[in-house]
């Protein structure tokens, strides 16, 4: 589940089930999770691991979530940031699926602003390592 980078071109991700490191190019990511006549744009899909065949999906925050609800700066609220940093550049670079590409200007983005930006991410879309060990429900150093 943990994000641990985003860089310019792809996503380090820990899986939840295996805690496998996966490196995912940007380029094979879409928003949005189509079933039926329905497509949820709040949703990234990740493609299966490669080592447990788990599948996960990242959720946005919320349309009206107004802060999030945790101690700012933890280990969630870190990962909220990439989780709605990571849609928004998929957005922003027309990575959707199909069926919401003729409207991709209305999908709703969450992208960090650039003074929560400088605050905790001033070296780059990277949790600390402490942060992605609390996120996998261990304790450091395990």
């Amino acid at each position: 589940m943990a994000i641990q980078e985003i860089t310019s071109t792809e996503l380090v991700q820990r899986c939840a089930k295996c805690d496998h490191e996966n490196r995912i190019a940007l380029s094979n990511l879409q928003v949005g999770l189509e079933r039926d006549e329905q497509v949820d744009e709040a949703v990234v899909p990740l493609p299966e691991c490669p080592t447990c065949r788990s599948r996960e999906f990242l959720i946005r925050s919320p349309v009206e979530e107004q802060a999030y609800p945790a101690q700012q700066g933890s280990a969630g609220h870190l990962h909220r940031l990439l989780v709605d940093e990571l849609h928004a550049q998929l957005v922003k670079r027309g990575r959707v699926v199909e069926r919401i590409r003729d409207k991709v200007d209305e999908v709703l983005t969450r992208p960090i602003a650039t003074e929560v930006m400088q605050q905790l991410f001033d070296k780059g879309l990277k949790m600390p390592a402490r942060a992605v060990e609390q996120l996998q429900g261990k304790e450091p150093g395990q």
